[in-house]
Order: C-alpha cells, then sequence, then structure tokens
C-alpha cells in the first residue's frame, strides 16, 4: 500500500512538471498575443512627447480594432526601437523618420514603415531651435562653435542644421553636439547655460517659452518650408507584416483616424495628452498630423535627400521604397 502510494505521488508530480512545462514553453515561444477580453497586444515604447498613440488609446480607437497597446518603458541611452524589434522586446516602431528606418535595413533589421505620423507645418513646427534670452545668436545663421543639444543622432535633431548650414556654405565640423535624451534636459540645460542651443520638440519647446527666459531663432519649417521634411513614420517588423496583416491593417485605421481627431480636436488631444505625460496642458505645444491615408512617396524621397547630403549613406546604397509600404489603406 505504502508502495503505490509513492508511486501516485511521483506520477502526480510528474503530471504536474509536465503542465508547467508546457504553460512556460508557450509563455517563452510567444512574443505577441490576445489578450484573456480578446485584444490582440502589441507592444510599444511608454511615449515621452506630444503623439497620436495615447490619443488613438484614449479614444478607443485602438480597442475597436481588436488591439491593445502595452507601453514597455522609454528606451536607454543608445538604444532604438530598431534593436528591440530585431530582439523580439518590441512589437512597433512609433518614433523616427524614414532615415531612421533605412538606417535600421543598413544594418540588417528588415523593418517597414506602414503609416505616416506628423508632418512639419508653420504654425506647429516639428523642431524649434531655443537660446537664452541673453544670447548673442539672433537666427540659425549665427551658429558657429556652440554647444548644441539634441536628444539622440538623427536626420532631424543633428541632420536639419548641418542640412541648412551646409547649404549656406557654413562649417559645422566645430560644433559640439551634446546628447540629453530625457525629455525637459535641453531645456533644463539651456537655462542653466551648459548649452548654447536647443533642438526642441514638442511638448517641451512649448513648456519652455511658456516659462520665459529663452527666445525661438528659428524653426524646421524656416529650413525647409515643407511638411515632407517633419514626416515621422510607424511601422513594423517585415514578419511581423506576414504574420498578422489584419493587426497592422487595425493599427493604421486607428492612427489614421487619431491623426484626423488631433488636427481639429487640438485643445482635446493636449488635454490627453498632458494626462499622460504628467504634464499642464498650458505647458505643451503640438504637432501637426498627417491627413493622408497613405506615405506620400515625395515626403520619403525629401528625407532620402536631406541624409545623403549630410553623409548618413551614399546615394544608392538604398532605395526610398525599400523602407515603406502603402499596402494597408485606412477604412
Amino acid at each position: 500500500m505504502r508502495k503505490r502510494r509513492v508511486i501516485c505521488v511521483l506520477m502526480a508530480a510528474v503530471t504536474l512538471m509536465v503542465i508547467l512545462s508546457a504553460c512556460r514553453s508557450k509563455s517563452e515561444t510567444t512574443d505577441v498575443s490576445a489578450d484573456n477580453d480578446d485584444l490582440f497586444t502589441i507592444r510599444v515604447m511608454t511615449q515621452t512627447g506630444f503623439n497620436e498613440l495615447n490619443v488613438a488609446d484614449e479614444l478607443g480607437y485602438f480597442k475597436e480594432e481588436g488591439i491593445k497597446l502595452s507601453y514597455i518603458g522609454t528606451l536607454g541611452k543608445g538604444v532604438t526601437e530598431y534593436q528591440l524589434i530585431e530582439q523580439g522586446q518590441l512589437d512597433a516602431f512609433t518614433g523616427g523618420h524614414p532615415p531612421n528606418v533605412a538606417q535600421a535595413r543598413l544594418a540588417g533589421v528588415k523593418v517597414k514603415a506602414v503609416a505616416p505620423g506628423m508632418v512639419d507645418n508653420e504654425d506647429f513646427p516639428h523642431v524649434r531651435y531655443l537660446v537664452q534670452d541673453s544670447s548673442p545668436l539672433q537666427s540659425l545663421e549665427d551658429i558657429t562653435d556652440e554647444k548644441i543639444s539634441i536628444s539622440g543622432i538623427g536626420a532631424c535633431n543633428d541632420g536639419y542644421i548641418k542640412y541648412y548650414l551646409q547649404s549656406k556654405g557654413l562649417p559645422y565640423d566645430k560644433i559640439e553636439w551634446v546628447t540629453l535624451s530625457t525629455g525637459g534636459q535641453q531645456e533644463q540645460s539651456l537655462v542653466q547655460g551648459q548649452i548654447a542651443v536647443t533642438t526642441s520638440h514638442p511638448p517641451y519647446a512649448g513648456k519652455s517659452l511658456a516659462a520665459g527666459g529663452v527666445r525661438e531663432i528659428g524653426t524646421s519649417w524656416d529650413i525647409f518650408h515643407s511638411p515632407g521634411a517633419g514626416l515621422s513614420v510607424r511601422g513594423f517588423s517585415e514578419k511581423f507584416i506576414e504574420e498578422h496583416p489584419e493587426i497592422v491593417q487595425g493599427f493604421v485605421n486607428a492612427m489614421y483616424k487619431a491623426r484626423i481627431w488631433i488636427n481639429s480636436h487640438q485643445e482635446e488631444a493636449i488635454e490627453i495628452n498632458a494626462k499622460y505625460l504628467k504634464l499642464e496642458p498650458k505647458d505643451l505645444s503640438v504637432f501637426w498630423y498627417d491627413e493622408s491615408k497613405n506615405i506620400t512617396p515625395d515626403y520619403i524621397e525629401q528625407w532620402f535627400k536631406i541624409a545623403e547630403a549630410i553623409g548618413l549613406w551614399k546615394e544608392g546604397d538604398i532605395m526610398p521604397e525599400e523602407v515603406y509600404t502603402n499596402d494597408f489603406i485606412p477604412k
């Protein structure tokens, strides 16, 4: 009897181990899945600036498409969304511009943009260049060997100014680029006199100007006078697109609705983003969003012209059509 009881206990233990092993295996091999509420989870970075994801989330646009966003945190220093996608820790990239996608692909990460985000606008510029009130700098042309803050090396951060100075026949090799990746750091460092110029994005540009003590010497619109030069894109890996086309379509649908809504409901959009970012609504500046249903090819080509002019890659290394797809038309 005792021997039979021991055998039964051992069999029960083995059965439990098999069940736990199976559950663990399933969990470890599933990158994205439907939650218990039947919503498909897409992992994205926690947003640190004015954005359309939080708006689409708040308004229920993702839920309408059967999607739930999981915010996994902010990027570490020197880490990109594309690296996290390659490592299987992230599903969608929701920041950056076409050159970022091109550079990722050149590095072997097969990602592709599926939707536009914001674009540049004269009244709602992508980047504002701020200096202290007491600064001798009066315009972008006055920049020579100053310390300029950026949130990270990229086509819009240092790229815009490099392109501008190059087009004016002015050198930029004496500029000291200071990377301050946390939102608000650039503006704080400017006020403290640690840098001379910021490359401020919403909402922190508006917050800083509202606080006083700083002024604007130019914007990205002053450099390019084009919506396309501000185009940001959102997308996935080619693998995700191939395996989950219906989810990609739903994501594109939700983002399109959010872009249209933000442009026509800016005050409400500011309230939503202020809540997520834990800022006062009065301190936020906003982006203008692309109202096109698809990514505009001319905008991509404009970014390639900028990127190649400042040496991000050589002409012909990668073609514009490789970085995006317009296969997903919003409903």
